[in-house]
C-alpha cells in the first residue's frame, strides 16, 4: 500500500511496527518522533530482535547526540552508519525498516514535522525479494561490509543511473523534489525534457538550486514552488509510465556517495496516488518563490 503524508498520518508506520513478531529493523536518517520510540520500547520490553541504524551526524542537527541517546534508552541494539556513510561528503540517509513479514521505504523520516507538516510518501508491502534486498543491505551496514548490488531496489552509492535512466526514458514526467540538486547529468536531462516536465520544489530552496530551476524554466519546463506555509516539500517523488519514491536527492552526493535506498514500480494504483497529489499540490504551489523573481 501506498501513503501520502500528512494526511495518512503516523497510523500506518505505528501498525507495521506492532506487526512485528520476532524482529524489527531500522535504518532512518532522523528518529525522534516519541511516539515511534515508545513504540521501540514496548517491542524490546516484549523480547523482540530490535536493531536501529542511523546517521551519526545530521546535516544541520545539533542535537544528534540527545537522538541517539533516547533510541538507546528503548533498549534497541543502535549503531551509527558506517564511516563511510559519515564524512563531510556522505551521509546515511535511506528511510526504510522491516520485519519478518512486512517492509516499508520512504521519503519520510521518523520526526513529528514529516508527518504533521512535510510532503512524503511511504510505501508498506510483503513482498519477500524486496524485503530479502532491504535485508542484506541492513546486515551489510551492520557489519560495515559493502552491499553489492540489488535487483529490485535504486541503491545509493551507485543510483545515479538508474534516476537519470527514469527520467530519459519518461514521455511526461512528474516530480516533487525538496532539492534540485547540482548533479549536471540528471539536470540536463530535466532541461532535455522541456515542457513535459512538472516538477513542485520547495520555495525555501537554496540560491543554487533556485538559479537551476531557473535554467529549467527557460527550456520549458513547468515549475512550481510550494510555500512552507502551507506544506513543506520534502518529497521525492517522479511520475510517470512508472513511479519512484525514496531517499534520494538529486545531489552528486545523494546519488553516488550517500546510503539511500527507493523503489521504482509500476502499479496503476500507486501512480494514480501520486498523480492525484501532485494535482492538488501543484494548485497550491506558486509560479514564483515568495520574495524573488
Amino acid at each position: 500500500m501506498i501513503y501520502r503524508e500528512p494526511e495518512d498520518t503516523l497510523s500506518p508506520v505505528i501498525d507495521i511496527i506492532r506487526s512485528s513478531k520476532k524482529r524489527l529493523y531500522m535504518n532512518f536518517y532522523l528518529i525522534d518522533d516519541q511516539r515511534i520510540l515508545s513504540e521501540i520500547k514496548e517491542l524490546v520490553s516484549r523480547g523482540l530482535d530490535v536493531k536501529i541504524i542511523i546517521d551519526g551526524r545530521p546535516c544541520g542537527d545539533s542535537n544528534a547526540e540527545n537522538e541517539l541517546e533516547n533510541l538507546l534508552k528503548t533498549g534497541a541494539a543502535v549503531k551509527k552508519a558506517p564511516k563511510r556513510f559519515e564524512t563531510d561528503s556522505s551521509f546515511d540517509h535511506a528511510k526504510y525498516l522491516f520485519n519478518e513479514k512486512y517492509f516499508m521505504i520512504g521519503t519520510a523520516n521518523l520526526t513529528e514535522a514529516a508527518f504533521s507538516r512535510n510532503r512524503e510518501y511511504i510505501i508498506i508491502e510483503k513482498t519477500r525479494s524486496i524485503r530479502k534486498n532491504l535485508e542484506k543491505i541492513f546486515d551489510a551496514d551492520w557489519n560495515d561490509k559493502m552491499a553489492g548490488d540489488s535487483d529490485s531496489l535504486v541503491v545509493s552509492p551507485g543510483s545515479e543511473d538508474a534516476i537519470l535512466s527514469f527520467i530519459e526514458n519518461s514521455r511526461k514526467i512528474l516530480i516533487e523534489s525538496e532539492e534540485l540538486g547540482d548533479d549536471e547529468k540528471i539536470l540536463n536531462a530535466m532541461i532535455k525534457k522541456g515542457k513535459k516536465l512538472k516538477i513542485i520544489l520547495p520555495d525555501t530552496l537554496s540560491e543554487t538550486d533556485y538559479r537551476n530551476s531557473l535554467r529549467l524554466r527557460d527550456a520549458g519546463v513547468r515549475i512550481r514552488y510550494m510555500p512552507k506555509n502551507k506544506i513543506y516539500m520534502h518529497a521525492k517523488m517522479m511520475v510517470s509510465k512508472y513511479g519512484f519514491i525514496g531517499s534520494q536527492n538529486f545531489t552528486k552526493a545523494s546519488l553516488n556517495n550517500n546510503r539511500e535506498v527507493g523503489l521504482i514500480f509500476k502499479s496503476y494504483k500507486y501512480k494514480s496516488l501520486l498523480k492525484r497529489t501532485f494535482k492538488k499540490d501543484w494548485k497550491m504551489a506558486e509560479k514564483r518563490p515568495g520574495g524573488r523573481k
